[in-house]
């Protein structure tokens, strides 16, 4: 079976995914490429909501600055933000102090003791009072809720990634949103990459519940669509080609935006220091670990994902794979909401079809 094949009678016909655009570089250049809708009008420049892969750009900015002396793993968070100073937990009823100060560390490695709650009433508030909210406005929101574990004790999926946003726009001078497209998005030419919402050429967006996929109909989060704030854990909006064109310069180690360095200190797994036992867990399944930002491979495949091999996917099935052994970079395009209810592993299938292919 081709891939083609295996993308037009499972992917789109048997699994009812509307929309999927895979794209493949080797060596920097383009090895495959094939997208498809079910209406038969995609034309592959489609713009996405690409939800969490934002992080792997922020987790990256985060090592870059690390590397440049700018900010260092043990610094604590308040050194950029001060509110950090007030983190508290609750123990016996008590409001207490925890036992160790957040840090940069415990952000990178999602072991801060935050949560993934966009709906507290201090961030409703910081939202609904401020139109105009910010990174900072919104991690100070954050922290004023307890945390729910002591700093470093455990894995836990969270907020993170937007207070390293906070973190990049106090330590480099600039706006979170302008750092990325300075360092990152001009240099690699991705135009159609950005934390603003633009309803041209965005592909619906759709939700797969009990094993169904329907037009999304739920109001969008209000942080996903803020006219200023710039979520570093989900807010950027792309296309399929834009990504790649990242992805693919971590593959080779590009030197317009990275160094070995670097690339080093983002995929050194971590999640061997603290308990990993959450509700969340790398979505690839168990052959991955945790580095500092991105998950990581530990384990090496039969068809030539190596260790080290790493990347991440976003709420709406967009997934990135970064193999900087055999300079692959695989980037897949989807747009619907809760995909691990119909396509869950299937992303790993589609890899192996692709590496056996261009191996």
């Amino acid at each position: 079976m081709t891939i083609q094949n295996y993308i037009d009678n499972f992917v789109i016909k048997q699994k009812q995914i509307p929309y999927i655009d895979v794209l493949v570089t080797k060596g920097g250049k383009e090895v495959f490429r094939y997208f498809k809708n079910a209406e038969n009008t995609a034309t592959g420049k489609e713009k996405l909501y690409v939800y969490s892969c934002s992080k792997i750009v922020t987790a990256l900015l985060t090592c870059s600055l690390i590397e440049k002396g700018i900010i260092s793993l043990d610094d604590k968070v308040s050194k950029f933000l001060p509110c950090f100073d007030d983190a508290f937990l609750i123990k016996d009823g008590k409001s207490v102090k925890p036992d160790k100060d957040v840090t940069i560390k415990h952000l990178l490695t999602m072991s801060a003791g935050l949560d993934y709650n966009f709906e507290t009433e201090f961030i409703i508030k910081a939202f609904e009072e401020n139109p105009n909210s910010t990174v900072i406005d919104i991690a100070k929101a954050i922290i004023k809720s307890p945390l729910k574990f002591q700093p470093g004790e455990k894995f836990s999926y969270s907020l993170c990634h937007d207070v390293l946003g906070a973190v990049i726009e106090v330590a480099t001078g600039e706006k979170f949103s302008s750092y990325a497209k300075m360092v990152l998005f001009e240099p690699l030419g991705m135009k159609n990459t950005t934390f603003k919402f633009d309803n041209v050429g965005f592909e619906r967006l759709y939700y797969a519940e009990n094993g169904k996929v329907v037009p999304f109909t739920y109001p969008e989060a209000r942080w996903a669509n803020h006219k200023t704030y710039e979520s570093g854990g989900g807010g950027l909006k792309s296309t399929v080609e834009d990504l790649s064109k990242l992805f693919s310069a971590l593959s080779l180690c590009d030197e317009k935006i990275t160094n070995e360095n670097t690339l080093d200190l983002l995929t050194s797994e971590s999640t061997s220091e603290f308990s990993v036992k959450n509700s969340y867990a790398c979505i690839q399944g168990g052959d991955y670990g945790y580095g500092l930002g991105v998950r990581v491979r530990k384990i090496p495949t039969d068809y030539g994902l190596p260790v080290g091999e790493f990347g991440w996917d976003g709420a709406a099935g967009t997934y990135g794979l970064i193999d900087r052994k055999n300079h692959i970079s695989v980037t897949i395009g989807m747009h619907v909401r809760n995909w691990p209810d119909v396509f869950r592993g299937e992303h790993l299938k589609l890899v192996e079809m692709i590496y056996k292919k261009i191996l």
